[in-house]
């Protein structure tokens, strides 16, 4: 059985964005492990991403993003229900100085309730919480 990875914003923009310093890692690594992972991610991390590639100047890979993500057969994407956004709120209440978003919180708590130890990610906040990034 295929181990899951988070795939967190920082890891979809390197893998999307041929500019970004992570891009050739992302990449390398992906094709890596292919078949070795299942790629999971929340629909906040989608929102997040669009956003960033907006604010990076970079509005024409938002449509290639979306259209990479609804071909992905292997994909796992968590759209939230009220129990995971309560621990989110409790976990981000307790460690709000620590400087986590909403949506790394939300990431960890995911991440804790399936026992995904990895990230596809540049956030060393993710290192912070106990988990692995892989790009950092």
């Amino acid at each position: 059985m295929a181990r899951e990875v988070l795939f967190d914003t920082s890891g979809f923009f390197g893998l999307m964005d041929e500019r970004d310093a992570a891009h050739g890692q992302a990449r390398a690594w992906l094709e890596a492990q292919r078949h070795r992972i299942r790629p999971l991610s929340t629909e906040w991390i989608v929102g997040e991403t669009c956003t960033l590639l907006v604010a990076r100047k970079r509005p024409h890979l938002v449509a290639r993003f979306l259209d990479y993500l609804d071909r992905s057969a292997a994909l796992v994407l968590v759209n939230p229900d009220d129990a995971l956004l309560r621990s989110a709120k409790t976990l981000i209440r307790q460690r709000a100085g620590q400087g986590y978003s909403f949506v790394d919180c939300l990431s960890f708590c995911l991440m804790r309730e399936r026992a995904v130890r990895e990230a596809l990610t540049t956030d060393e906040h993710f290192r912070k919480a106990g988990f692995s990034p892989l790009l950092a």
